[in-house]
């Protein structure tokens, strides 16, 4: 079986194809070299030393004139803790880290 008869197989409800989501989310307009990145920590408690170490992408990306943005992982819906995603946001501002898209406070 090749590789599109088993994705057809596995997501059968998948219309969109590459160049949709292409046109959708086009090349971003940054300077070369620029740094795109991103932090996505679970909502399942209190921010930890491995959150602020990812967090290290926030500089990157800021000091190459790119983006950071803060992704909220949806996997682990059993486990999400009511006001981690605020505790998160409130943490990472606390601490200096700064969101240019993503996840926000007010929703």
């Amino acid at each position: 079986m090749d590789t599109t008869a088993l994705a057809n197989l596995l997501f059968p409800d998948i219309t969109k194809t590459i160049g949709d989501y292409e046109t959708i989310y086009p090349p971003r307009d940054l300077p070369e070299g620029a740094v795109v990145t991103r932090i996505a920590p679970s909502p399942t408690g209190f921010v930890h030393l491995g959150n602020l170490y990812n967090a290290i992408g926030e500089r990157l990306a800021h000091q190459t004139g790119g983006v950071f943005y803060l992704r909220i992982e949806d996997t682990d819906q059993k486990r999400e803790v009511e006001g981690a995603v605020e505790a998160v946001i409130d943490a990472m501002t606390f601490y200096g880290v700064h969101f240019d898209e993503g996840a926000t406070a007010d929703g």
